[in-house]
């Protein structure tokens, strides 16, 4: 990492001299790393010996988990409950009904993120964009993810040596899109809203979030996604792309 980096720089965004990256799926690969983990651990279980199919388990654990996820993010419910309930509800409803539902949940939640998180895949683009920022911008990640698993994440996708300031809401005690969250940031990094991008590819949590804040934005549109309104200063579907703006 460059020390002498400049205090500021003109961009098409205008001046800015702070920046702010999503983890999960904007440069670490958490939809296959999830895939990869998901298939072990249902292999560790031995879930296909209970009469429960891969593909129907997982059909199961996606669909509660982003309705979790979301309600995570605006903090209706709490942490403990939706890494347990993902996996108890994957396997109830797919006719396991056992005793030993909750605690084979939550030990199959303990050895996913364990297991997850020292998995190295990267988004595409990912190393080269953040080599880039770092020579010119102070770089820090503002994640709704778990302490310990996102700190590792970065490690094992050999990203962490880019970054130099990590905020998570699992400390902080505010999930994005709250604007909390991107306040206590601003002020950790001692830095200026308006002087201040935030890059991710949740358009409500990281998009909709930070320009509530009063930040610049980057919506990194890795699905494609249509929307019917986009805030975004830019949209790019290749982390590359960022590289021209900023």
């Amino acid at each position: 990492m460059v020390e002498d980096r400049p205090n500021m720089s003109e961009t098409m965004l205008g001046n800015i001299n702070t920046v702010f990256i999503d983890l999960d799926d904007t440069i670490w690969d958490f939809t296959n790393n999830s895939k990869i983990a998901l298939r072990y651990v249902y292999d560790c279980y031995e879930i296909s010996k209970k009469d429960i199919e891969y593909k129907d388990f997982i059909d199961k654990y996606e669909s509660i988990n982003t309705k979790l996820w979301e309600l995570y993010h605006y903090g209706k419910i709490e942490k403990d409950y939706l890494v347990n309930e993902r996996f108890r509800y994957a396997l109830a409803e797919n006719g396991y009904n056992e005793e030993n539902l909750q605690s084979l949940a939550c030990d199959m939640n303990i050895e996913y993120l364990d297991y997850l998180s020292k998995l190295p895949n990267i988004v595409p683009g990912a190393k080269e964009l953040l080599q880039y920022l770092s020579n010119k911008y102070s770089v820090g990640v503002l994640s709704n993810g778990f302490k310990g698993i996102q700190a590792q994440k970065l490690k094992s996708g050999k990203l962490d040596k880019y970054i130099d300031l990590v905020v998570l809401s699992d400390e902080v005690g505010i999930t994005k899109p709250l604007k909390g969250i991107f306040d206590y940031a601003i002020k950790a990094r001692n830095a200026n809203p308006k002087q201040t991008i935030m890059i991710g590819d949740n358009y409500d949590a990281d998009i909709c979030g930070a320009n509530n804040a009063g930040w610049k934005t980057i919506f990194f549109n890795r699905k494609k996604l249509e929307l019917d309104e986009n805030i975004a200063d830019a949209t790019v579907d290749r982390l590359e792309d960022i590289m021209s703006i900023i």
